[in-house]
């Protein structure tokens, strides 16, 4: 019996390429600016273009959010062979190779990794992307008037809706609040503390520290500091590669 071959739709790729984030800064690589372009070929390949602000980006990142791409693209329905290419950069042609093989980084550049694990790498900026979006919500959750003590006495079951994009709808103590603006914040902290496996039971803490350990109300104030530098330093680094992409780029046309 002669097997139907799924047309891969382009839109569904750029779906999924939007669920990739540059692994430092957090955010959707499509959104920065750092897919060039999809082609769909036949027979279910697809050519990923990537580009970055700078020729120099360091050669880990890179691999990351290519690799991240690439498995990606090739969760969409019909996809069978996936070449990703990263354009203008210094290490180009390795990672393009390297990355559309299959390659590990430490066989892409080998001699170069001087032991550097990038999983290990990947488990850090994870937890910097929980601290950021964490102190967001709970920034938001004290701005709606909740108390600390109400802030890190919440479990997983008090989280109702995320779904709403009016709001968000907790179980506070005995009432039920809607906080308008709340739900994309908790879902996308929702996911980020996912990646880091911490417990899914409903009685677990919502608010926790990178360990899953509880936080005291005493310490809530200064723990956010730590977080609250991180989103800083983090939100500048985004906007900083955004605009020298759009220099080198001209994506504005010289305006």
């Amino acid at each position: 019996m002669m097997q139907t071959v799924a047309t891969v739709s382009e839109q569904a790729v750029l779906a999924a390429l939007g669920t990739v984030s540059d692994p430092e800064l957090d955010e959707s690589l499509v959104e920065l600016g750092f897919l060039d372009s999809v082609r769909i070929e036949d027979e279910g390949c697809v050519e990923v273009v990537l580009r970055l602000p700078t020729f120099w980006c360091a050669p880990n990142f890179a691999y990351l959010m290519a690799l991240d791409a690439r498995v990606a693209t090739l969760k969409v329905p019909g996809v069978r062979q996936v070449r990703v290419v990263l354009k203008d950069h210094m290490y180009s042609d390795e990672i393009s190779t390297g990355i559309s093989a299959g390659l590990p980084f430490d066989e892409v550049f080998p001699g170069q990794a001087e032991g550097e694990d990038v999983g290990e790498l990947r488990a850090l900026f994870h937890g910097k992307a929980f601290g950021m979006r964490q102190e967001q919500l709970v920034r938001f959750l004290l701005d709606a008037g909740l108390t600390a003590e109400e802030v890190v006495g919440m479990r997983l079951d008090d989280v109702l809706d995320t779904s709403n994009a009016s709001g968000l709808r907790l179980q506070v103590g005995s009432q039920v609040r809607l906080l308008r603006g709340g739900a994309p914040l908790a879902r996308t902290y929702l996911e980020r503390r996912r990646r880091l496996r911490l417990d899914e039971d409903g009685r677990a803490r919502l608010i926790t520290d990178r360990d899953g350990q509880p936080i005291a109300p005493s310490y809530l104030s200064e723990y956010l500091h730590t977080g609250r530098r991180q989103r800083i330093s983090m939100t500048f680094n985004a906007v900083m590669c955004k605009g020298m992409l759009e220099t080198r780029y001209d994506l504005h046309g010289g305006r």
